[in-house]
């Protein structure tokens, strides 16, 4: 006994679309894989420029600590070097 054209021909759309879909998987997986690759390499970025605000905020205080030891309270013209104290 022989199955009909229309029969075959749906098992083969069938077969075809399971093929489709794992391919359209295969491809989510690598989509997904290389953002999370991105994602990663993103968080380390941002823990180093975390790391470096926190160095460059050590830096200033220490810094604004000598010149307060040097030049007593006050303000500086930036623009001038202009030391004006309290």
């Amino acid at each position: 006994m022989k199955i009909t054209e229309e029969e075959m021909q749906n098992i083969k759309t069938i077969q075809e679309e399971y093929t489709q879909m794992g391919v359209q998987l295969v491809q989510l997986k690598l989509a997904q894989k290389s953002s999370q690759e991105y994602l990663e390499k993103l968080n380390e970025q941002e823990e180093s420029l975390n790391t470096s605000i926190v160095e460059i905020n050590e830096r200033e205080k220490k810094l604004a600590d000598g010149l307060n030891e040097k030049y007593g309270v006050g303000s500086l013209d930036m623009n001038t070097g202009e030391f004006t104290p309290n």
